[in-house]
């Protein structure tokens, strides 16, 4: 992970977290672009670098780089996370492997990510950098903490509101008649 972060964490070595920077961000299927500090910038950016460097730890989060949401909430990224592993869980019911609908897998990982993003931080802290790329992955191990603590707490009732639809006429949502 570090040497995948080289060139990224040398060019922004100079970068002042609350700097407003205009990022734009670029994929096959659309554009992102908002004027956000840049450490929030660099995080959406140091986060691909990190999911994708390799790690058998992180790379539990590997699914989410394909619909990447830059700039996303931490209710955003729980969401997301919770909707990745749930469909990694059916993908193993499918194959006749266990799956584990109550998210207990999935609050590890996120202790395992917390344990790697402090490590990395602790890593780079010794390089002289100004605060942007220290900031970038303190934001990111935040988001890590908080869909930890949910998971724990099994606390996911502002998500389960959003499925009010399905929830009240069984399974399969309100009947039709």
């Amino acid at each position: 992970m570090a040497a995948n972060l080289v060139e990224v964490i040398e060019h922004f070595k100079d970068g002042v977290s609350c700097e407003p920077t205009e990022v734009e961000i670029a994929t096959e299927s659309r554009t992102y672009r908002k004027r956000v500090p840049l450490q929030d910038g660099l995080s959406a950016l140091v986060g691909i670098y990190m999911v994708t460097s390799g790690c058998p730890i992180l790379d539990k989060l590997r699914p989410m780089v394909q619909s990447h949401l830059p700039f996303a909430t931490s209710e955003e990224t729980t969401y997301r996370a919770i909707a990745m592993y749930w469909l990694a869980q059916f993908f193993r019911a499918q194959r006749g492997l266990t799956p584990d609908w109550e998210l207990e897998g999935l609050a590890r990982i996120y202790e395992e990510i917390i344990t790697v993003n402090s490590s990395f931080r602790l890593r780079i802290a010794d390089v002289q950098l100004a605060d942007a790329g220290l900031n970038a992955l303190f934001r990111l191990d935040c988001y890590a903490q908080i869909t930890n603590r949910l998971l724990l707490r099994k606390n996911l009732g502002e998500i389960e509101r959003l499925f009010r639809g399905y929830l009240e006429g069984g399974p399969k949502g309100p009947a039709r008649g």
